[in-house]
């Protein structure tokens, strides 16, 4: 079956939110599950919060499907301004792929699918962090023309991990 792009809705809320789990676990928890992940990602990752973030008007979710199934997808957040560059006020807030369907051109076609809806909304460019040990989401941003251009915390519990901002510019 063919991969097919489009506009993420709220009855992809349960799908989006499982995949998240699937893929930040796959991530992040790389010793194994703890209880600071656990709680973490049971939290985080509803559907609720995704029908919130489905339902906001300065958020936009591009997924990619195979049949019925969900492969991927990117949120893109129009109103969080870059703590390193605060003329940007468009964040990839999330861009997740399964594990298994990774470097099959779902992560690169997704970008140029965002790309495309903040062109056709006048944005001329976007951000996005990335934990600095993520090596390979780093390659891929940069293969992408993501330039670093600083860092800030995240904190899970009372742990902090420090995370790149990444920028690149749009050509209209």
């Amino acid at each position: 079956m063919e991969l097919r792009y489009g506009v993420a809705g709220a009855a992809d809320a349960a799908n989006l939110a499982a995949l998240s789990i699937e893929v930040w676990l796959h991530t992040y928890a790389r010793d194994g599950i703890r209880q600071a992940f656990s709680d973490y990602v049971l939290s985080e990752f509803t559907a609720a919060k995704f029908e919130a973030h489905l339902s906001s008007p300065s958020q936009t979710f591009v997924k990619c499907e195979r049949g019925e199934h969900l492969l991927g997808y990117l949120r893109m957040n129009f109103a969080a301004v870059c703590p390193t560059v605060p003329e940007l006020t468009t964040e990839i807030a999330t861009l997740y792929v399964r594990a298994r369907h990774a470097r099959q051109g779902i992560g690169t076609a997704l970008l140029a699918h965002a790309s495309d809806i903040c062109r056709r909304r006048g944005v001329m460019g976007v951000w996005l962090m990335v934990n600095h040990e993520n090596a390979p989401a780093i390659r891929f941003y940069e293969a992408q023309q993501f330039q670093r251009n600083g860092s800030r915390t995240f904190e899970l519990g009372a742990e902090r991990h420090e995370n790149f901002i990444l920028w690149r510019g749009l050509t209209p």
